[in-house]
């Protein structure tokens, strides 16, 4: 299917007019809603993750080993890293709520935009 390969090919974490942008230059009649159901049914097969990030749009990736985010509060990338080592066996219930799975969001500055200073120091205000 083509746009799972869009999304092995692209390790970003592209949000949906991206992987649209990429699918019609392949495809160039295909609909916005078109790839919305496609997304829809990886999703649904557990193919692809969809990551809701606060104040962005969605994201996608491939489903594969279990990780962690983090993402740049400057450039607004997404990286994966490695999965805090909490086991499931600490996490079974808190309170009232049984917990069947967990993921972590770091958020912060990556380590390109550490390397450019005018860049952290213009845009810091809005992270605070």
């Amino acid at each position: 299917m083509l746009i799972l390969n869009i999304l092995k090919k692209d390790p970003s974490h592209p949000n949906v007019k991206q992987i649209y942008s990429k699918t019609k230059k392949l495809l160039p009649n295909v609909s916005l809603a078109t790839v919305y159901r496609n997304l829809n049914f990886l999703k649904k097969r557990k193919l692809i993750n969809e990551l809701d990030i606060a104040e962005q749009t969605n994201r996608y990736e491939i489903n594969k080993e279990d990780h962690d985010h983090f993402i740049c509060n400057i450039c607004k990338n997404i990286y994966n890293i490695k999965k805090y080592p909490l086991k499931n066996k600490y996490l079974k219930k808190i309170g009232n709520y049984d917990i069947g799975r967990f993921d972590l969001k770091y958020f912060g500055i990556c380590y390109k935009c550490q390397n450019k200073k005018s860049c952290v120091n213009s845009k810091i205000k809005n992270i605070v």
